[in-house]
């Protein structure tokens, strides 16, 4: 894959905080005058904050994919005790079957 391809854009509002670094820096380096090493500490910055978006991003991406699989694997009901499940008050440990469905031990 080419280097275009794996490079994402940032959406719309983490767009416009990269814009709002670029404008707010450069009327910075306009007003102080220091535009030769102003210009590379304004790049730096603007890199630094999309590296650091695009990480907050993905994490919450992936975090969102988890729990919507999660909430998709599990049964209504409890098959030892018949039960209600709810996703969110139950305590993932990662162990698996061999349909890679989680294993479902009630504690009641």
């Amino acid at each position: 894959m080419s280097k275009e391809k794996d490079e994402k854009e940032l959406p719309g509002p983490w767009r416009q905080i990269q814009s709002a670094i670029w404008l707010i820096g450069l009327a910075i380096l306009a007003w102080q005058g220091w535009w030769w090493p102003g210009i590379l500490v304004l790049v730096a910055i603007s890199g630094l904050t999309q590296a650091l978006i695009g990480h907050y991003l993905t994490q919450t991406t992936e975090k969102q994919a988890l729990v919507q699989t999660r909430e998709l694997g599990l049964p209504e009901n409890c098959p030892n005790c018949g039960g209600p499940i709810d996703a969110a008050k139950v305590k993932w440990t990662g162990n698996h079957n061999k349909q890679n469905k989680p294993l479902i031990v009630c504690s009641l």
